[in-house]
């Protein structure tokens, strides 16, 4: 039996990109992949949903016009310290990384990528963070 999910059962993602038509594309992906997504052009539009939503993961490209995912993230963690955060970006050298992932990220993908690879990412942590709250089973 397929029992379609209620958005409260759904986790729930921030997408934020200043790309409308990847913001659409990964958006479109990701619902189907049973998310409930909002997406942000910048960062001043993610911290307005931020204070109105809780959000599980936040995607965050790094490059956005009014300021970086890494500081970007640094404020949602203000507002939503559990909220898993993975970046992505097209800097693929290891300082950048680095400093993304020391500022409060759960994981750096970098561009290209495909709806599918980050669906993976998302759902890999998702499931980290369950496993951690989730007391061994004897």
């Amino acid at each position: 039996m397929n029992i379609a999910k209620t958005d409260e059962e759904k986790a729930h993602i921030l997408h934020v990109d200043d790309e409308p038509q990847i913001r659409l594309l990964m958006a479109g992906s990701l619902q189907e992949f049973g998310y409930a997504v909002r997406t942000a052009g910048t960062v001043a539009e993610a911290l307005q949903l931020a204070e109105e939503i809780r959000f599980d993961v936040c995607i965050l490209d790094v490059g956005l016009p009014d300021g970086t995912g890494i500081d970007l993230c640094r404020r949602l963690r203000k507002l939503q310290p559990a909220v898993l955060v993975v970046y992505y970006s097209g800097y693929a050298d290891h300082a950048a990384w680095k400093k993304a992932l020391s500022a409060g990220g759960d994981a750096y993908l970098t561009k290209p990528i495909s709806a599918a690879e980050l669906e993976k990412a998302v759902a890999g942590i998702l499931k980290r963070k369950r496993a951690e709250r989730s007391p061994a089973q004897v």
